[in-house]
C-alpha cells in the first residue's frame, strides 16, 4: 500500500491545494536474481496499481466530486550503471533508467474517465559534491481521454537533493521541495 499526500502553495495568489492518492501495486513478472556484486538492482518489473484519489483547494471539505477511481501501470528499464569500491563497499556513482507510465482515472459523480500518459529518460550522479546527489530528466506528458491522446508536453527537471525545477518548453516553470 502507499499513501501519497501533495500540497501545492501559489505564492503569487496565496492559495494552496492539496491531494491526496491511496494505492495498492501489484508486480508482474520475474524479478531478476539477486547479484552481490552490484550495489543498484532496481525492480524493473512491470508495476500495476489500483486506488482511490481526492483533492482540496484551499482547505475546503472535500465533495463525491473530488473522488476518483484510480488505474495505473509503470514500467522502467535501466540504460546504463556505473559503480565503484570505495574502502571495500561498492557505491553507485550514476545510473540512467527510461521509464513509461499511464494512469486513468474515474470520476464517480461526473462517471468521465480522463488520464494521463508520461514517459522519460533520466540519468542520476551521487556525490556529485560531497553531500549533493544530482538527477537531470528530460519527458513527455500526453492527457487521455476517452476520444483518444492529446498533445504530449514535453518539459526538463533538474533535481538536487529534495529541491527540483522544472521547465516546460512554453516558458512554464515550477521549483518543489519534497520533505
Amino acid at each position: 500500500m502507499e499513501l501519497k499526500v501533495r500540497g501545492v502553495l501559489n505564492t503569487v495568489e496565496a492559495k494552496l491545494d492539496m491531494n491526496g492518492a491511496l494505492n495498492k501495486f501489484f508486480r508482474v513478472g520475474k524479478q531478476k536474481a539477486f547479484d552481490p556484486n552490484e550495489v543498484y538492482q532496481p525492480d524493473t518489473r512491470l508495476r500495476l496499481g489500483v486506488g482511490v484519489k481526492a483533492a482540496g483547494v484551499g482547505g475546503r471539505k472535500l465533495s463525491a466530486d473530488d473522488l476518483l477511481l484510480s488505474i495505473s501501470a509503470k514500467k522502467k528499464v535501466q540504460v546504463q550503471r556505473s559503480q565503484e569500491v570505495v574502502r571495500s563497499r561498492i557505491l553507485l556513482r550514476n545510473y540512467t533508467q527510461a521509464a513509461v507510465a499511464a494512469n486513468y482515472d474515474y470520476n464517480v459523480r461526473s462517471e468521465k474517465w480522463a488520464g494521463e500518459l508520461h514517459a522519460h529518460l533520466s540519468h542520476a550522479i551521487f556525490r556529485f559534491t560531497d553531500d549533493q546527489d544530482v538527477r537531470l530528466t528530460a519527458g513527455v506528458r500526453a492527457p487521455v481521454t476517452h476520444q483518444g491522446v492529446g498533445v504530449a508536453q514535453p518539459y526538463v527537471r533538474l533535481q538536487e537533493n529534495c529541491w527540483a525545477l522544472t521547465v516546460h518548453p512554453d516558458g512554464k516553470w515550477r521549483v518543489s521541495y519534497d520533505l
